[in-house]
């Protein structure tokens, strides 16, 4: 779908509003847009942003879960998902959905990594240290990160 000038230039100061803090105004922004593009994938990647910023997981979940089937080739859709999903329903609802992503982004480092955390906060350690040791060695930042993120506390 192609937008509007107009839309582009609300979508710009919405974004900008976001990287401020201010989702107030971000949020009068998209308030604005026609109806007719409010289903465009910039307009629902920036909803999403709004949503988690607001700490409005269910809607951030949903908005989330839409662009996972749009998008599903975009791992930060799967990331979104399960982090608005673990804050708005349970670990065990995010779990299933990056065991989803995982399947799509066997690669991704992230999804490894925040598997490495849900098990670990559901007890599973064994399993989170595999998902842990696959997240380094995809990505060998995630070491460091393993070692002061709250949720790897049990693997320590």
């Amino acid at each position: 779908m192609h937008l509007s000038p107009a839309t582009v230039r609300r979508l710009s100061y919405a974004e900008g509003y976001l990287m401020l803090g201010l989702a107030k105004q971000a949020a009068e922004e998209l308030a604005d847009l026609p109806p007719e593009e409010n289903e465009a994938l910039p307009v629902l990647k920036l909803r999403l942003g709004l949503e988690l910023a607001r700490a409005a997981w269910v809607a951030a979940a949903g908005l989330a879960r839409d662009l996972c089937e749009r998008e599903p080739r975009d791992a930060s859709h799967w990331i979104q998902r399960a982090y608005a999903t673990r804050r708005g329903d349970s670990l065990a609802a995010a779990r299933e959905i990056l065991w989803r992503g995982l399947t799509l982004h066997p690669r991704e480092a992230t999804i490894h990594f925040n598997l490495a955390c849900y098990e670990a906060q559901l007890g599973h350690l064994d399993i989170a240290r595999a998902y842990l040791a696959g997240s380094v060695r995809l990505d060998p930042s995630f070491a460091e990160l393993a070692r002061t993120d709250p949720d790897l506390a049990p693997l320590r």
